[in-house]
């Protein structure tokens, strides 16, 4: 879900966000209001596949077909 620009100022340099906007050029010493969006990862979030596996060796409903069709595409890879 996106964050609003103060929402991850906040979360990202907490202490440094304005309440106003600023406009024009800054004084020195005046924190700006616009930071930059944070970079874009260069690929899709991947599980680690050991981290995977062993946690849905744990979970009481592998014994499912769909979950027990997983652990077996996992075993054989």
């Amino acid at each position: 879900m996106p964050l609003d620009s103060g929402v991850w100022a906040y979360l990202a340099l907490p202490g440094e966000t304005s309440p106003l906007p600023a406009s024009g050029v800054l004084p020195p010493g005046v924190l700006r209001d616009d930071y930059p969006l944070p970079p874009l990862p260069r690929w899709p979030l991947r599980a680690h596949g050991g981290a995977f596996r062993d946690t849905l060796a744990r979970l009481p409903a592998v014994r499912t077909p769909r979950l027990r069709e997983y652990r077996e595409a996992l075993r054989h890879s």
